[in-house]
């Protein structure tokens, strides 16, 4: 008898890669023969609340597929299509991070959740995310050259007092 071949999946914009990605990805490796990553083009299109992604799409998907742990990247852009994508592939298990779990240990809603794949959730322990990625950068940004706010047009005020 044949062995199956195990399909897992996980979807998200991958903008920035950090390790926490790594090791999100190496964790789900462990769970499937063939990992595949539903790559979305521009979140921000659709969500308010998401930001305009830096890296162009093909570079990120470039950056994606030089991951070992990734077999394949497919691009999306709305919740239809990531839909459509999980229906066409029907993979086994999809990789979810544990913030999609709520206070209560019941799982948030998300696309697909009426399909079949059974729900891997990753630990978030690496406390790594794109968005503290960006806060880290911007921090160490202004830190090293605070000049550039002065550039985009901020006003700089300071708490000392003048001496008298």
């Amino acid at each position: 008898m044949i062995k199956k071949e195990i399909v897992g999946f996980t979807a998200g914009n991958f903008d920035l890669l950090h390790p926490g990605y790594i090791i999100t990805f190496e964790e789900a490796k462990k769970h499937c023969d063939k990992f595949l990553v539903f790559l979305q083009k521009d979140p921000s299109l659709h969500r308010k609340s998401k930001y305009k992604p830096m890296i162009p799409l093909y570079d990120r998907y470039k950056a994606l597929m030089s991951i070992k742990y990734v077999d394949e990247v497919y691009t999306y852009q709305n919740e239809e299509e990531l839909y459509n994508l999980i229906d066409f592939w029907k993979p086994d298990i999809r990789i979810l991070g544990e913030d999609y779990i709520d206070s209560n240990g019941k799982p948030k809603p998300f696309t697909g959740d009426n399909l079949p794949p059974k729900i891997i959730y990753t630990s978030r322990s690496h406390e790594w995310s794109t968005t503290k990625l960006k806060d880290l950068i911007t921090k160490q940004t202004v830190i090293q050259n605070p000049k550039i706010l002065e550039e985009l047009g901020f006003q700089i005020q300071t708490n000392s007092k003048e001496k008298e």
